[in-house]
């Protein structure tokens, strides 16, 4: 089973392997939206790009979607490692660095 590790909360979750990020983070209350974000977004489903985390490595995930590409067009420019977390797909161990302090 692959291990999230939520860096800033310094919490460890283990997944079925191909599961998200989104829901383990929120079923431990790791913050992937911050502000008024946490009531305003889309709920998972790729279309505010709110939930913007760090994940590393990206070996252990999915290659990026659609939306993501999307959405963080300008961030990826800075960050490679930056996902949003409902899109994620996890099959081997991560550490993930989410944006809300």
């Amino acid at each position: 089973m692959p291990k999230i590790t939520f860096v800033r909360e310094n919490v460890q979750v283990d997944v079925p392997e191909g599961d998200g990020i989104r829901y383990p983070a929120l079923e431990h209350d790791v913050p992937v939206y911050c502000g008024v974000k946490n009531v305003v977004n889309c709920h998972g489903n790729g279309l505010c790009g709110f939930d913007r985390v760090a994940v590393s490595p990206a070996v252990n995930t999915n290659p990026l979607t659609f939306m993501e590409k999307f959405w963080l067009r300008g961030d990826l420019k800075k960050n490679a490692s930056m996902r949003l977390s409902c899109q994620v797909q996890v099959f081997g161990d991560v550490t993930v660095d989410t944006q809300c302090k």
